[in-house]
């Protein structure tokens, strides 16, 4: 005999969750401080989008570090607006469980493109890394550093467009850090991990140059010519001293031209090719 009321339970249970105005669906990533879960709007009943994204904290023993990276990214991220940059749609700071909503990103995180055995041409990869450079000269224009740039926290789009995502260590300019260091040893600043010194935008460059430095590795091979412009760009953002890097805006500018640049040399023969084609079809 079927128990009735046991499986009106199970289904009662089965309901999506309600946080504030929004739908619950499945996780999508977790880390041991924070989870990201597909959402939609509560009132969006029986609708098959999930076009939205909440970040809230994980229940556990991390749950107050994760709290804290939510309140730090919702005050970062309600500061500035920038295409490549996440963008805050929705938040909550007044319960004991924060979260913040954001779009769903369409693409994969930039790491599996540099993992990836189909190596790009230098001016993709120029573009893609120049648009993270213009995501922090919006954020630094703000007064926040990210504090944790690098290829898992960038969302590569089909078409190329980058996204910069988790703010969850950033921190306000000149901001002395009162904890031990947080964020990404293979792509910190020494300045950064040393934990002593105030917050400054130098520390995402050397991150950014860390990050130019790996997509140079991964490139299709190119001539000298074409990489020692590069490998200075990377060799200035990794300066030991911090007042010796670029700024973001700087980044940005030399990038374009490095686009332009090596574009004119990786299609020029190709070009030339199909115009002596032309002509003698003439």
């Amino acid at each position: 005999m079927t128990d009735v009321s046991s499986n009106r339970s199970q289904r009662k249970c089965k309901q999506p969750a309600i946080l504030g105005i929004w739908r619950l669906g499945e996780v999508i990533h977790e880390s041991s401080t924070t989870q990201l879960l597909l959402a939609q709007p509560a009132d969006a009943v029986g609708s098959p989008r999930w076009d939205y994204v909440i970040k809230r904290a994980k229940s556990g023993p991390d749950q107050v570090e994760g709290s804290r990276q939510i309140l730090q990214s919702i005050a970062a991220a309600s500061c500035v607006r920038h295409p490549n940059l996440i963008a805050l749609l929705d938040a909550s700071t007044t319960s004991n469980q924060p979260y913040m909503v954001m779009p769903r990103l369409e693409g994969e995180p930039m790491q599996r493109h540099l993992e990836s055995i189909n190596s790009k041409p230098l001016p993709v990869a120029l573009w893609l890394v120049r648009q993270l450079a213009q995501a922090l000269d919006s954020l630094h224009a703000t007064g926040w550093v990210h504090g944790d740039v690098k290829p898992e926290n960038s969302v590569v789009g089909s078409r190329g467009h980058v996204t910069l995502v988790d703010l969850g260590f950033a921190s306000k300019i000149h901001t002395v850090p009162n904890h031990h260091f947080r964020g990404t040893p293979e792509y910190a600043a020494p300045e950064a991990l040393a934990g002593k010194l105030a917050a400054i935008p130098a520390m995402d460059i050397f991150s950014l140059g860390r990050v130019l430095w790996h997509w140079i590795t991964r490139t299709e091979q190119v001539s000298q010519i074409m990489l020692e412009p590069v490998a200075d760009l990377v060799k200035q953002m990794v300066s030991m001293d911090p007042d010796e890097r670029p700024t973001a805006a700087e980044v940005g500018r030399q990038l374009l031209q490095l686009e332009i640049e090596t574009l004119g040399r990786h299609i020029g023969p190709a070009n030339t090719s199909i115009l002596t084609t032309n002509r003698r079809a003439a």
